[in-house]
C-alpha cells in the first residue's frame, strides 16, 4: 500500500501541466477493454516524461488488456473485462510492447498472444515499483499524484458520464452503469481530472472532471507506479539467477526467456491460460512452429526433453528448476519442455500430518514420541492422515495428472504437435520426478502409439504404482518403443531414514504406499500398495529390464563416479531434481555419452522456495526443542 511521503502537495495540479506532454487520447470503441486502455494511458505518460531517453511510441493497450485477463481474479481469458490489479501485475511481469507490434485491431495474419518479438520488445518498457493507493484517502491520492503525475483508477460510472459537455464536468448524482478504468491526471478543489479512453470527442477533448463526492461514492481502486529500468540478460545462467526465489521482483526479467519452455497445466489437465506462464492452444502451437525452430536453428538433430516435476513442488520452484537445467541442456542441443502442473502437494501433506499429530497426541508435544518407537508413531499417523483428506487429496492430484492426456488435455495437445514434426530428425526424451511419472504414464502411450519412438525415459523416485508402470511404460520398454530406460530411487535403508515434514518418519513414498493409495497398509497383515520408486517393490519383471546395458537402475546415494552415468547423491525423496550428480548423469544419459562432459558444477542450483521452507522448518524444530528445555 502506498504511504504518502513529505513531498510538497500543491493546492491544485492544473490539467494544462499534463496536456504539455501530449499524451495520445485513446478510443477503446465498443470493447470492454478499458483496463488495458486506461493503463496504456499511464504508460504513455510515464514514458514520454522520462528524463533519460523518453519514449513517444504509444504502447499496446491490447497487450495490457490480454495480460490483465491472464492475471485477474477470474479463471480463463475468454470474457470481456478485467481487473486493474491484473493489469498492473501483467505489466510488471512482462513489460509492454509498442502498439505497432500488438495492434488493437490485429490483421488477419497477425500472430496471437505473447510472441517472441512482442515479449522481447516489451522488455524495453518494464514496470518498476507500484503500489495500491487507498481510494478512500483523498490526501494519499493527492500526494501520489503530486509525486508521480498520474494514477491508474477504476470506479463505478453512471449516466452522467454519457452527457459530459465541453466543460468536462461529469454531472452527479446519476444512475449507475457499471465499472470502468481510466487515468487520473490532475486535481483542483472540486475534484479529479481524468483522461478517458472514449476518444477525443468525449467531454473536454477526452478529459473530464469528477467531483470528490462522486469519487468517494463510486471510486473502487487506485494504483501508482514508476517505470523500471530495461535489463538485458545475455547468458542463460543469468535467467536462472533472476528467477530464483531470493531474487525477488527481478524474476520478471526472466519470463520472456522461459515462456517458450513451459506448458502450464490446470487442475483438470487442460492448458492453463492464466498466470505468469499461461498457455493456450494457439500459444502452444506457436512454441512448436516459431519458438523451437528459432532456438534450435543450426542444430544437427532436434532433441526435445519432456519434463514433469514432482508433486511436492509449486509453480515457482518448478520453473526455477527448468531455468537451472536450461543452460546445460541448450548448450548440449536439447530443447526442454516442462509440464508445470501446479500440484504443490507439500503444503497439503504438511497440514494433514500436523493435524494427525494433534489428534493422536492432544498435548501436541512431539518429545512424547520418546515413549514409544517411531515406527509405532508412523503406524498411528497413517490411518489418521488417510482419513484427514490424505487419500482424497492424493487421488485428486493423480486424476489431474492423468487427465492431461485425455482428449483436449495439455499432454495430448503436445503429443499431437510432436507427431507433426519430422520423425527422422527428432529425438524425444522423457524425465519425470515423483508424481511426474503419473503425468507421463498415459502420455507414453500417446507418444508410442504410431511410429514415433522415445529415445530415453528417466524416472527419479517415481510415485506411480507398479501396476500403472506395467500398463503404460513396460510394454513400450519391452517393445523397444522406449529405447533406453533409467530408474533412480533411494535404497530402502535411506528411504526409511527420510521424513515428511519432520513428522512422519519415513519418505513420502512410504506414506503414499501405506496410507494414500487405494488399499491402506494394515500393520502385520497387509503391506502397502507397490510403488515403482521403492526398492522393496522391485519385482522380477522390473529387475529383468536391467539385465541389458541400455537400461539402468540407480540406487541412491552411491559413490559412483560422475562419468559413469550412474551417480546420485540423493538422500531424500525430494533431492533428485537438484542433486548435481543425479542431474548430470541424467543429462549424459539423454545424450548417450559419458557424463564426464557434464560435471555437476556446470549446473548451478539456487535455493528454491521449498528448500528455504525446509530450512525454516528445521530451525523451527530446533528452536522448539531448545525453548522447551
Amino acid at each position: 500500500m502506498y504511504v504518502p511521503t513529505l513531498v510538497e502537495v500543491p493546492t491544485h495540479i492544473p490539467l494544462g501541466n499534463y496536456l504539455d506532454h501530449d499524451v495520445p487520447i485513446l478510443d477503446q470503441g465498443t470493447e470492454g477493454a478499458c483496463t488495458g486502455f486506461g493503463l496504456a494511458t499511464v504508460a504513455n505518460y510515464l514514458l514520454r516524461r522520462r528524463r533519460v531517453i523518453p519514449d513517444a511510441a504509444p504502447v499496446s493497450p491490447r497487450m495490457l488488456y490480454d495480460l490483465a485477463r491472464r492475471y485477474d481474479e477470474w479463471p480463463g481469458e475468454d470474457y470481456s473485462g478485467s481487473s486493474a490489479r491484473g493489469a498492473m501485475k501483467g505489466w510488471h511481469k512482462h513489460g509492454v510492447c509498442a502498439e505497432t507490434l500488438y495492434p488493437v485491431k490485429p490483421r488477419r495474419d497477425d500472430a496471437r498472444g505473447l510472441t517472441d518479438a512482442r515479449t522481447s520488445e516489451a522488455r524495453r518498457r518494464p514496470l518498476g515499483a507500484y503500489f495500491r493507493v487507498n481510494h478512500r484517502d483523498v490526501v494519499a491520492m493527492h500526494s501520489a499524484l503530486a509525486e508521480v503525475g498520474i494514477l491508474y483508477a477504476t470506479s463505478v460510472v453512471h449516466a452522467g458520464w454519457r452527457s459530459v459537455g465541453p466543460d468536462g464536468i461529469v454531472a452527479f448524482p446519476a444512475p449507475d452503469l457499471g465499472g470502468h478504468a481510466f487515468a487520473i491526471v490532475a486535481y483542483d478543489e472540486e475534484g479529479f481530472w481524468i483522461q478517458n479512453s472514449w476518444g477525443p470527442g468525449w467531454g473536454r477533448g477526452g478529459f473530464a472532471r469528477i467531483c470528490y463526492d462522486d469519487w468517494l461514492k463510486n471510486g473502487t481502486d487506485v494504483w501508482v507506479a514508476r517505470l523500471g529500468a530495461p535489463v538485458t540478460l545475455r547468458t542463460l545462467e543469468s535467467t536462472a539467477t533472476a528467477h530464483a526465489t531470493t531474487s525477488g521482483q527481478t524474476a520478471a526479467y526472466s519470463f520472456a526467456d522461459l515462456r517458450p519452455h513451459v506448458i502450464s497445466v490446470g487442475n483438470n489437465g487442460m492448458l492453463k491460460p492464466g498466470g505468469d506462464y499461461g498457455v493456450t492452444p494457439d500459444s502452444l502451437r506457436h512454441i512448436f512452429e516459431e519458438d523451437i525452430p528459432r532456438v534450435t536453428r543450426g542444430w544437427k538433430k532436434l532433441r526435445i526433453l519432456l519434463y514433469a516435476h514432482g508433486g511436492l513442488v509449486g509453480q515457482q520452484a518448478a520453473v526455477q528448476r527448468l531455468a537451472e537445467y536450461r543452460p546445460a541442456l541448450l548448450e548440449a542441443q536439447v530443447y526442454p519442455l516442462a509440464f508445470i502442473w501446479n500440484s504443490d502437494y507439500w503444503t497439503t501433506i504438511t497440514n494433514i500430518l500436523q493435524d494427525a499429530v494433534r489428534r493422536r497426541r492432544p498435548e501436541g508435544v512431539l518429545d512424547a514420541a520418546k515413549d514409544f518407537m517411531l515406527d509405532r508413531l508412523d503406524d498411528a499417523l497413517e490411518p489418521l492422515a488417510r482419513s484427514l483428506t490424505g487419500k482424497s487429496a492424493w487421488s485428486e492430484m493423480k486424476e489431474n495428472a492423468l487427465a492431461a492426456s485425455n482428449k483436449g488435455g495439455a499432454a495430448q495437445l503436445v503429443a499431437d504437435l510432436l507427431a507433426e514434426l519430422d520423425h527422422d530428425n527428432v529425438e524425444i526424451h522423457v524425465v519425470g520426478h515423483s508424481a511426474g511419472s503419473i503425468l507421463h504414464a498415459p502420455l507414453i502411450k500417446l507418444l508410442t502409439a504410431g511410429k514415433r519412438k522415445i529415445e530415453s525415459c528417466t524416472l527419479w523416485a517415481p510415485a506411480c504404482t507398479v501396476d500403472l508402470f506395467k500398463q503404460n511404460y513396460l510394454p513400450a520398454i519391452q517393445s523397444g518403443k522406449i529405447g533406453r530406460f533409467a530408474l533412480y530411487m533411494l535404497n530402502d535403508e535411506t528411504e526409511q531414514a527420510d521424513n515428511c515434514a519432520k513428522i512422519y518418519n519415513k519418505s513420502l513414498l512410504y506414506l503414499v504406499s501405506n496410507a494414500f493409495e487405494d488399499k491402506a497398509r494394515i500393520p502385520g497383515f497387509r503391506d502397502g500398495v507397490a510403488i515403482l520408486g521403492m526398492q522393496k517393490f522391485l519385482d522380477a519383471d522390473i529387475r529383468a529390464l536391467f539385465k541389458t546395458a541400455r537400461h539402468r537402475l540407480v540406487l541412491a546415494p552411491n559413490q559412483q563416479p560422475v562419468d559413469s552415468g550412474m551417480a546420485s547423491e540423493a538422500r531424500h525423496h525430494g533431492d533428485f531434481d537438484d542433486d548435481p550428480h543425479t542431474v548430470a548423469s541424467t543429462f549424459a544419459y539423454i545424450l548417450g555419452v559419458a557424463a564426464k562432459d557434464a560435471e555437476p558444477s556446470v549446473i548451478q542450483f539456487r535455493s528454491s522456495g521449498s528448500s528455504l521452507r525446509e530450512k525454516r522448518m528445521g530451525m523451527d524444530a530446533r528452536t522448539a526443542v531448545d525453548g522447551g528445555r
